[in-house]
């Protein structure tokens, strides 16, 4: 038993307007308060008589005896005292969890169905709790069976083995440079053959002529046909996103992944920037591996090599929130999150989170949810992944700024994993998903951390498409435009349905 004097972290979250550095210095007594995403921005460790605060966010992190704690949760200036919890990323699905359909138990599914959809928070916004119910169609609905249709008669996906290609035009390489590399092969085929009739080179001197010029992809990952080998993951074709390419492609929408990091070197991936916030690490490189392939489900670059990401074009930022093991702490998160506001992210992925015990919408995490609600404030969309048991959505994911994810298959069956409730608002693929990985290759996770940075980059791609857009408009969007799935309208296993790319930025 703890003697009632120990202390223990706690996050005090403030009301507003209050003055979080004069209230820490008179309430708590502290001397040494520091504003905390800047302090842990260092290499610091905190000391345990070390205050972090954060106006903007309007909480304090602080060591407090549970008299003390107690104390100031009946201070009329304090809206909540939380502890300074664990959190998770949201990749490591239970071993004990096999791959069929999760059987509900029909009271408990009755428990959440009787319960009221959360809603989205203070009014004054550009989208009322009512529009972020919708579920109309904008678009007509693209089933599956029109896709093949489409891939077939477009001549812009080819089949092979099950993965789908893009042309090499799609994938970023120049029209002007294709055009070079066919007049070259024009032009070698003649002069081999001795005559202007191009079709009477056959296929072994074809092959022989592209492997002289460099072009059969053996001149390294630079090679022209290299370029036209790269590969759209099968989440990015089921969520329509190559056709969305048409009209957006994600440019210069800022996005941040709050994480482990992002692999700084790998060669399909551009960080733009970025901060670490896990005490006594000042690099924001990825040490685990979650991070990056978060961050290329979102925006792998379209360079001719590896895979391509939902939103391409779009720039990703790296905050570092958890350590090489994969966890950290909400205080570390938090301020984070106040490196967000204050950096302009106009998109916020979370893929992390922890555990929580009641379908209730009405409980959650007051810090979390005022973090939320300061970038919601400045036009940011936030989303966080719904949770990896088959139990309550957790924190973040089920606070009402945080857009919540859960995870389907590639048969759009709901994942067996995937935590469900009130607050899901909308599904992405999260089962075998092939993205970035440390140091400079790739890997296939599961988790609804998967699925969340494909809304992610739904939502760049919206937001470069309708740069006026705030945040809560693009969320209300993006459930208005999803692939309704199981029972018709919302409900709390899909949301109000897959993610649907092409819909949303047509």
């Amino acid at each position: 038993m703890p003697s009632s004097s120990s202390k223990t972290a706690k996050i005090v979250v403030l009301k507003e307007d209050v003055d979080v550095q004069g209230f820490a210095e008179t309430s708590v007594k502290a001397a040494n308060v520091y504003d905390g995403a800047t302090l842990m921005a260092t290499d610091a460790i905190p000391e345990e008589d070390t205050v972090q605060t954060s106006q903007e966010l309007g909480f304090m992190v602080a060591n407090l005896s549970a008299s003390d704690a107690k104390k100031l949760e009946s201070d009329p200036n304090v809206e909540a005292v939380e502890d300074d919890i664990t959190v998770y990323a949201l990749s490591d699905v239970p071993s004990d969890l096999d791959s069929a359909l999760l059987q509900v138990d029909n009271e408990d599914l009755e428990l959440i169905e009787g319960l009221d959809q959360p809603e989205l928070g203070p009014e004054g916004f550009e989208v009322t709790p009512d529009e972020l119910q919708a579920v109309t169609s904008v678009a007509p609905e693209i089933d599956m069976e029109t896709e093949l249709e489409l891939m077939a008669m477009s001549g812009e996906y080819r089949r092979e083995a099950g993965e789908a290609q893009l042309p090499v035009e799609a994938q970023g390489l120049p029209r002007d440079l294709i055009i070079k590399i066919l007049k070259c092969v024009a032009k070698c085929a003649i002069s081999s053959v001795g005559s202007s009739d191009a079709s009477a080179l056959s296929d072994e001197q074809v092959a022989k002529l592209l492997k002289e010029s460099g072009l059969d992809g053996s001149g390294g990952a630079e090679a022209p046909v290299a370029a036209m080998r790269e590969r759209v993951p099968r989440g990015l074709i089921q969520i329509l996103a190559p056709w969305a390419w048409r009209f957006s492609r994600g440019d210069g929408v800022r996005v941040a992944v709050v994480d482990t990091g992002i692999a700084h070197r790998h060669p399909d991936l551009r960080v733009f920037g970025g901060a670490s916030f896990v005490p006594g690490v000042t690099s924001w490189a990825d040490d685990q591996g979650h991070g990056t392939h978060v961050a290329g489900t979102i925006a792998a670059l379209a360079n001719g090599r590896g895979l391509v990401g939902v939103a391409p074009r779009s720039q990703l930022f790296a905050v570092k929130v958890l350590s090489r093991n994969g966890s950290g702490r909400l205080s570390w998160i938090l301020n984070g999150l106040t490196w967000c506001r204050r950096n302009r992210m106009q998109v916020v992925n979370l893929s992390l989170g922890s555990r929580f015990h009641t379908h209730d919408p009405n409980q959650f995490s007051r810090a979390y949810e005022r973090a939320g609600l300061a970038l919601r404030r400045t036009g940011a969309f936030i989303c966080a992944a719904a949770g990896n048991r088959p139990e309550p959505v957790g924190n973040p994911a089920r606070c009402p700024s945080y857009m919540a994810v859960s995870a389907v298959d590639f048969r759009r069956r709901r994942a067996s994993f995937s935590s469900f409730g009130p607050q899901v608002e909308i599904c992405a693929p999260g089962v075998g998903i092939e993205s970035t990985f440390p140091p400079a290759t790739f890997r296939s996770l599961s988790g609804t951390s998967m699925a969340t940075p494909h809304v992610a980059g739904a939502a760049a791609l919206v937001k470069a498409r309708h740069p006026g857009w705030h945040g809560d408009r693009i969320r209300a969007h993006l459930m208005r435009t999803a692939r309704d799935l199981g029972r018709p309208g919302r409900d709390p296993f899909f949301g109000a349905g897959e993610v649907n790319a092409l819909r949303a930025v047509l």
